[in-house]
C-alpha cells in the first residue's frame, strides 16, 4: 500500500511537526488550492519555503474513522485563509494561519481550484 510521509521542520508557518506516515487508500489529486469547511469556508494552499505551492489531496486509512481525506502541502505545511478573503498569501496576515496538514472526514466537501 502506498504511503504519504509528512515531517515539517521548524518554520514560520506552523512550527516543527514530527514525522507521521499515512496509508494512501486511493488516487492522489493535486491542485493550486482547495476550499474546505474549517469553521467556515477556507481556501488552503501548500506552503513551501515561505510561499504558496500546490496542495495534495489523498484518501487515507484512519484507525478512528476508517477513512479520511488528507490535505498536505510543501515543506512548511499548508496555509489557510477565509475563502472570501481575497488578501494575498502572507505570514503577516491575521486572517490566515498555518497547519502541518489537514485530515478531514472522507465525506467532507472539497472544491479544487486549478
Amino acid at each position: 500500500m502506498p504511503q504519504v510521509w509528512i515531517e515539517i521542520e521548524e518554520n514560520d508557518n506552523c512550527g516543527y511537526f514530527p514525522m507521521l506516515v499515512f496509508e494512501s487508500r486511493g488516487e492522489e489529486r493535486v491542485a493550486a488550492s482547495v476550499v474546505v469547511d474549517q469553521g467556515g469556508p477556507h481556501e488552503v494552499v501548500g506552503w513551501e519555503d515561505g510561499a504558496p505551492c500546490e496542495v495534495h489531496i489523498v484518501p487515507i486509512g484512519d484507525s478512528g474513522a476508517g477513512q479520511s481525506t488528507l490535505i498536505y502541502g510543501g515543506n512548511n505545511g499548508v496555509r489557510l485563509r477565509p475563502a472570501d478573503s481575497g488578501s494575498p498569501w502572507n505570514l503577516e496576515r491575521s486572517d490566515q494561519f498555518g497547519e502541518p496538514y489537514l485530515s478531514l472526514e472522507s465525506n467532507a466537501e472539497l472544491r479544487l481550484v486549478q
